[in-house]
């Protein structure tokens, strides 16, 4: 939904498609007044809503600010044979008649000076900063080798995921650099890659969807470096640097320490199934 005022680049039929495998259907009310996308899944002959990889937030996107708890009339209308609804709602999806948990996400709004902004900064943060703009390394915005990315990405991410994950990723990527709703990031040091990243665009928001970095480039404080020049490159202007997150405190506190502030999004979950509640109890 392009012309909602919640719009955020997960809503797009191209990304859900992607990471549903076009597995998904939509509530919608009257001319797409308001749109809320719902990502399918079977199991056991049990079909339910779940958030899909890669995709922080959905929920209910509308033409209008939100009024008359419209959020929680589309809860109520998720159909009950989906026996499980588990699924992240959006910034602007705050409802008192559902019961909501919420979640952290950490953003930085770049529509000031860079002095400004560098004020937020921890002082640790600016020595790290300081210790990376030593260490002769170069930023590179340009690269489309989504393969290569992809590479880099499961050489130096030790978490075990699926294959579909790293081909919805290298869908998400590729598809995003060719429509100008994205690209890659490279940090260099004697013209290696320490550190990467995939920014994705989301009208007035730069969403830093994956951060990688080598150990050299941990050394090297590579990611300091990365950040520091994408927030420069994007000052003065309406642009909202959106961190994803996170939950885990490490991650927070690194965000955090760019002057980051928390804009929480909320998750709802709902079991229309003994069965399928059961079965998630026991994993």
């Amino acid at each position: 939904m392009l012309n909602s005022c919640n719009h955020l680049v997960y809503v797009e039929s191209w990304y859900l498609d992607i990471v549903t495998q076009k597995n998904w259907s939509a509530l919608i009310l009257n001319d797409y007044e308001a749109v809320m996308p719902l990502p399918l899944k079977s199991k056991f002959h049990l079909t339910y809503v779940q958030q899909p990889i890669w995709t922080q937030q959905l929920g209910v996107f509308f033409k209008t600010p939100n009024q008359n708890d419209l959020v929680a009339n589309f809860i109520h209308e998720i159909p009950k044979k989906l026996r499980l609804v588990s699924i992240n709602l959006n910034e602007y999806n705050f409802s008192e008649k559902i019961k909501l948990k919420l979640k952290t996400n950490l953003t930085l709004n770049l529509n000031t000076s860079f002095d400004k902004i560098q004020v937020l900064f921890s002082d640790n943060t600016k020595r790290n900063i300081k210790k990376a703009f030593q260490n002769n390394l170069t930023i590179d915005f340009g690269s489309k080798d989504v393969e290569n990315f992809i590479q880099y990405f499961k050489q130096n991410v030790p978490k075990p995921i699926s294959r579909f994950h790293y081909i919805a990723l290298s869908k998400i990527i590729s598809h995003s650099i060719s429509s100008d709703k994205g690209f890659i990031v490279l940090v260099k040091y004697k013209n290696i890659v320490v550190a990467a990243a995939f920014i994705l665009r989301s009208e007035h928001r730069l969403i830093y969807r994956i951060g990688i970095s080598n150990k050299t480039g941990k050394d090297l404080k590579a990611m300091f470096f990365l950040i520091e020049k994408l927030i420069k490159k994007y000052v003065n202007s309406t642009i909202l640097f959106d961190f994803e997150g996170s939950e885990l405190v490490g991650v927070s506190r690194f965000y955090k320490s760019f002057g980051a502030s928390n804009t929480p999004y909320f998750y709802y979950k709902q079991y229309n199934s003994k069965l399928l509640q059961l079965i998630k109890k026991r994993k």
